[in-house]
């Protein structure tokens, strides 16, 4: 699904862009020191060995998910999508269908290399204020490090979602009001 060369491509372009939002939201690298202590490292071969792993199926612009444990796993932001955003199966921000009663288990990727990103789960769903106030029913990633030295972040997390909607939202200052948020449909 993602080769060498598609995690290379319009790489600049993405840290480019980055880098001027961050200039005029004001951040500069100020997010960069805001950790949480679950994230671990990996290299490029292990991203993609983990993007394999997401069990949805991809219909249009939504992910469908089946079966009592599914596996999602979210990138943020693969080269050659537009910044801000997350990608699943290839899509950016798809809507994602999952039984209630399941298992969920989150994977989420940072391979952003000008941002730290998070990858919350409310029930408020958008417009989001570029300081967003979101209330989140799982708040398991906190701020991921900004990746370095050849590495990406990425952390795991489990949920037990009950019937309803929900969103995924990024709580960077700005993100979320610039489309970094997608919805999840729970039947």
């Amino acid at each position: 699904m993602y080769t060498q060369n598609t995690m290379k491509k319009n790489w600049y372009v993405t840290v480019g862009a980055a880098a001027a939002l961050a200039a005029t939201v004001g951040m500069g690298t100020a997010m960069a020191g805001t950790l949480d202590t679950t994230w671990k490292e990996a290299t490029l071969p292990q991203v993609k060995a983990m993007l394999e792993k997401d069990t949805g199926k991809v219909s249009g612009d939504t992910v469908t998910y089946s079966g009592k444990t599914v596996h999602v796993v979210a990138a943020a932001v693969l080269p050659g999508f537009p910044f801000p955003s997350f990608e699943v199966h290839d899509k950016k921000n798809p809507t994602l269908e999952i039984p209630a009663g399941a298992t969920v288990d989150v994977t989420f990727i940072n391979t952003n290399k000008g941002f730290g990103h998070s990858f919350d789960i409310t029930k408020k769903g958008p417009p989001y204020a570029v300081m967003p106030v979101i209330d989140p029913i799982v708040a398991g990633t906190g701020f991921s490090p900004v990746p370095k030295d050849g590495k990406f972040g990425y952390t795991d997390f489990t949920w037990h979602p009950t019937a309803g909607t929900y969103y995924y939202v990024c709580q960077i200052p700005g993100h979320a009001a610039t489309g970094m948020f997608g919805k999840i449909i729970v039947k």
